[in-house]
């Protein structure tokens, strides 16, 4: 559904970091299907490295931890820092409007 979702999105003009962002992969370890910014939003809550651009994702379901250059689409340490760089600003934009604060 996600990947439907990406490509209508993409012919509608969105940006690759953002049609990528929401794409469903299967989790290296257990095999758990999940999008990057649903691993940021929701595994990585509460990391202190998830707003500085952290270039790992933590799959929702064994809790591990590897590379964003793991995942199919991203298969460079360049687009790695780029999906992060985008992904931290859409989690801290959402924090932002909704008054969340930085601990620390």
């Amino acid at each position: 559904m996600a990947d439907g979702y990406a490509q209508a999105m993409k012919k509608k003009g969105f940006a690759y970091e953002t049609t990528e962002s929401i794409r469903k992969f299967k989790c290296p370890y257990c095999g758990f299907e999940f999008s990057l910014l649903y691993a940021r939003t929701f595994a990585c809550q509460g990391c202190s490295e998830a707003l500085t651009g952290c270039p790992k994702v933590r799959c929702c379901k064994c809790d591990t931890e590897f590379f964003m250059n793991e995942t199919p689409r991203i298969n460079t340490k360049e687009q790695q820092k780029f999906m992060a760089d985008h992904i931290t600003s859409v989690v801290e934009d959402y924090r932002n409007r909704y008054g969340f604060k930085r601990n620390g």
